[in-house]
């Protein structure tokens, strides 16, 4: 399934960038909270917790190869 999302890109392979792509989304999500779009700040909370799963739970360094996808 995440491979079809583009989330095992060699991009994402130094844990800073996935760090920071869970946290900038989760932040989004919280704003939209904040301004009382609540389906909006579900939206990004499911995205940003789809991104937890793959970049810490089933990360695999060899799964982030060297190819375009």
């Amino acid at each position: 399934m995440f491979d079809k999302l583009g989330l095992r890109h060699r991009f994402f392979r130094p844990l800073y960038r996935r760090v920071l792509t869970v946290a900038v989304i989760t932040g989004w999500g919280g704003v939209e909270l904040w301004l009382g779009n609540v389906g909006w700040a579900v939206g990004f909370f499911v995205i940003a917790a789809l991104c937890a799963v793959e970049f810490f739970v089933l990360f695999d360094p060899q799964n982030y190869g060297d190819e375009d996808g």
